[in-house]
């Protein structure tokens, strides 16, 4: 875990201290790239490692295949309706929209809120973008990289509550799915890594090691503060952890105190309503009223709800909780603070309830936890 916050520090230090970034350049940007692809390699390999002890050459193989070809799929998928798409604002490409939402957020504008608040992703892409390499080169090998480490941590997610072949089943379902979220938003780079924080804060739940969940949450909450929301729950639902008391009371009040302090430094004053998202009380009757939000909804965020009322009895019980839970915190969230028709804030659910799918449809481990 220690490796975790020096590499969040390092990343967020070009930020802090404002470097400029130099110009692009077109040699080091195919550098980038073919040292990207190298990273990924990499990558893969030491994922085939991890899993070529416990399942054998060939099925690991498979496992990290299917990896990449799926983050690969998904990020595709994304620059082809999103990136290089214009349908936020039909006069001004995603694309370059993005970009100036990079150069606002890196410079922790507090005009952007809540962007500026979630600059952990956007400077993991900064750093690329000080050593010469053109924004969009940069940002897609942010994507392919914490794309992999996203799909394989479903995988190890999954594979606590089904076989290999389930957790493999359950990557699929939410490849499935994953496409949907793209609608209505312009391709902020904070949810590729705000996703992976919640599915390893899922892993950490259950295995309840305190210390990684409590890194997860911290450093997850500079890619995106709804992460914090677990603290609540392992305040709720982990009572038989060992001092669980003194522990959830940490928790909580270090997620409450990293989410101000963070506040409070990109705005250099005073928090009130509007600048927690950058909504106003009466976008909460026009978010209700949005047409678009409900058939999407139910096409990501209730996709696979079905598979949870199937399978309710032999469901664990962690699952359940998480999914009860997770449902109306994320709606509400996004009620409150967001737009309900940007259903990629709705993954976190999806990736739960793609677990329950799996295992109702391959069955549990050979050891169910407890």
């Amino acid at each position: 875990m220690s490796l975790a916050w020096v590499f969040a520090a390092a990343a967020i230090t070009p930020v802090l201290l404002h470097w400029p970034p130099p110009p692009a350049s077109a040699f080091r940007t195919h550098l980038a790239i073919d040292l990207g692809y190298l990273v990924a390699a990499i990558l893969c390999w030491l994922i085939y490692r991890a899993e070529s002890s416990r399942l054998g050459s060939r099925r690991a193989f498979a496992v990290v295949f299917l990896v990449f070809l799926l983050s690969s799929f998904v990020n595709n998928v994304h620059n082809f309706y999103v990136d290089r798409a214009s349908n936020y604002i039909a006069t001004i490409p995603n694309e370059a929209l993005q970009e100036q939402l990079q150069q606002s957020v890196t410079r922790l504008s507090p005009t952007d809120v809540p962007h500026s608040y979630r600059f952990l992703p956007n400077a993991m892409v900064f750093w690329l973008q000080l050593g010469g390499v053109r924004f969009d080169a940069a940002r897609d090998l942010y994507r392919l990289l914490v794309g992999l480490l996203l799909f394989y941590a479903i995988y190890r997610f999954a594979n606590l509550y089904t076989t290999s072949p389930g957790a493999i089943v359950a990557m699929l379902l939410v490849c499935a799915v994953y496409p949907i979220s793209f609608e209505f938003y312009i391709g902020q780079l904070t949810d590729p890594l705000s996703h992976l924080s919640f599915v390893l804060a899922f892993l950490f739940l259950e295995t309840g090691d305190f210390a990684a969940l409590l890194t997860v949450l911290l450093i997850g909450s500079l890619a995106k503060e709804t992460v914090l929301a677990l603290a609540g729950f392992y305040a709720l639902f982990s009572r038989k952890q060992e001092r669980h008391f003194a522990k959830a009371v940490a928790l909580c009040l270090a997620c409450l105190v990293i989410c101000l302090a963070v506040r409070l430094f990109v705005l250099h004053g005073a928090l009130h309503y509007g600048q927690v998202s950058g909504t106003a009380p009466q976008h909460i009757v026009e978010n209700w009223r949005d047409t678009k939000w409900r058939q999407l909804f139910l096409i990501t965020a209730g996709a696979y709800l079905p598979f949870l009322v199937l399978g309710w009895r032999d469901t664990p019980l962690i699952l359940k909780r998480l999914a009860l839970y997770l449902m109306p915190v994320l709606f509400l969230s996004s009620l409150l603070f967001g737009w309900l028709s940007e259903t990629r804030n709705f993954m976190p659910v999806v990736f739960v309830l793609a677990v329950v799918a799996a295992r109702f449809l391959a069955g549990p481990p050979a050891k169910t936890p407890a």
